[in-house]
């Protein structure tokens, strides 16, 4: 099965490769992670039949696992952007906050918007509105672009179904309901960092946005939106029933009243009720879109972007199937003996990734697939264990967040920023959240762990 030394050489040439192929030679996850695969398997000198065994029962339980929710909460994020639902929530929480706290409205704005929909698409939409707050309150557009973008970044790291945290969530066979109700509260805290960093780099690199948006003010009030309730549901039905279920899950009696809350509140089944719900929001705004769940609509563009995520996070999968069908196990729990790192493995796992890959869905995947053989080792078997380092890789994949991720130049370009101002805002407040983070998640293991 392989030495010492072969497997920990192997370990260290699948990431040199993984990051290889991904940040220099510019090759799709997918391949790399399966040329990662295969690095990690001749290098540690696992026999090649173990390892095509290993790997396709890898890929193919993560897939049965997560594909359909990963596919029926991108179907709902898709549904929701385009039919304003965004826009609503942006502007039912601004109502709330007034225009003296419009960037503290954006933030928050963020946090429940990211939950569904992709949190580069999401900035698109939600700028305008940023822009237009920026030239009527003079607030600096640094701020308010930056309280948006890290907002979004909060919960797309933490909260399902986006994806990312969802693959996690899979992969360690994390309880999903309480993934969403302890991802939501590190968020927290997380979206508040950004938010007042926000502040300070709004005072010092000062702009307002010139009268530059694709729409006019009067163009855009008059646009159809859906209610305030229509844009929410969505959101909020799928988590509340994820949420009961695992409640339910607590409770020793049985009754019919659990027993469909134990069907509903399986994850498939609540974000097929939340697609349902945004198709239905949809339709009352486009009524005249006939095509939308036809093969070439709405819909199968988003089942597009639905399908390459469900292979990467396979390809994760089947990486991490190899991992624990390897050595490595026995030979981490002797290196590790006594030490206590706990969250940290999976932090610095999911930084490293972060920083020089970009991608924050890969950075928390190979984390939760790298750790996925330790768990008992580093303290994480306990189903609130599992939570806890699904947090953490998130917290780890938060950083840095720079010039090699596309929601970067996304916020830099929708908003008009200075790519100088971005590069000595951004990666430095993306560092304050995901230490935010981190102390949040230690504190958190603290409570439930020991």
């Amino acid at each position: 099965m392989g030495s010492t030394v072969s497997v920990i050489l192997g370990l260290v040439l699948a990431v040199l490769v993984l990051v290889l192929f991904t940040v220099k030679l510019k090759i799709h996850p997918f391949f790399a992670l399966i040329a990662t695969s295969a690095t990690f398997a001749i290098v540690a000198g696992m026999n090649m039949q173990d390892m095509l065994s290993a790997f396709t029962s890898g890929m193919g339980g993560t897939i049965a696992d997560i594909g359909l929710v990963i596919a029926l909460g991108t179907v709902t994020g898709t549904l929701l952007e385009k039919s304003g639902a965004a826009e609503t929530m942006a502007k039912t929480i601004l109502k709330i906050t007034g225009k003296k706290h419009a960037a503290l409205g954006l933030a928050i704005t963020g946090y429940f918007v990211s939950i569904p929909v992709f949190c580069d698409s999401a900035f698109v939409l939600l700028s305008p509105i940023a822009r237009r707050l920026s030239k009527d309150t003079k607030i600096s557009m640094t701020t308010m672009a930056i309280s948006l973008a890290m907002g979004l970044h909060a919960t797309h790291m933490f909260v399902p179904p986006t994806p990312g945290p969802l693959a996690v969530a899979g992969i360690l066979n994390a309880d999903l309901g309480m993934v969403i109700l302890f991802g939501a509260l590190v968020s927290i805290p997380v979206m508040l960092v950004g938010y007042f960093a926000s502040l300070t780099a709004g005072k010092k690199y000062y702009y307002i946005p010139e009268d530059d948006s694709d729409m006019t003010e009067e163009e855009d009030e008059n646009a159809k939106l859906p209610s305030a309730l229509a844009s929410f549901m969505p959101i909020l039905v799928p988590i509340l029933l994820m949420l009961l279920k695992t409640v339910g899950d607590m409770v020793a009696s049985e009754n019919i009243l659990l027993s469909i809350l134990n069907v509903i509140g399986t994850p498939a089944v609540a974000l097929l009720i939340g697609m349902l719900l945004a198709a239905y929001t949809y339709h009352n705004i486009h009524p005249e879109d006939k095509l939308a769940w036809s093969f070439d609509g709405l819909v199968a563009d988003s089942l597009r972007t639905a399908g390459q995520i469900v292979l990467i996070v396979g390809a994760g999968g089947a990486f991490g199937g190899v991992l624990k069908a390897s050595a490595m196990q026995s030979v981490l729990t002797d290196a590790f003996s006594g030490l206590t790192i706990g969250i940290l493995a999976p932090f610095l796992i999911g930084f490293i990734f972060r920083t020089c890959v970009g991608s924050a869905t890969i950075a928390m995947v190979t984390a939760a697939t790298m750790i996925t053989p330790l768990i008992d080792v580093l303290g994480f078997s306990s189903p609130m264990g599992r939570v806890i380092a699904m947090l953490a890789c998130a917290a780890g994949g938060m950083m840095v967040f720079h010039g090699n991720d596309d929601f970067f130049w996304v916020t830099t370009t929708t908003s008009k920023m200075d790519t100088s101002v971005a590069y000595k805002t951004i990666p430095i407040i993306s560092v304050l959240q995901s230490l935010t983070a981190l102390v949040v998640v230690f504190v958190l293991s603290l409570i439930f762990l020991h």
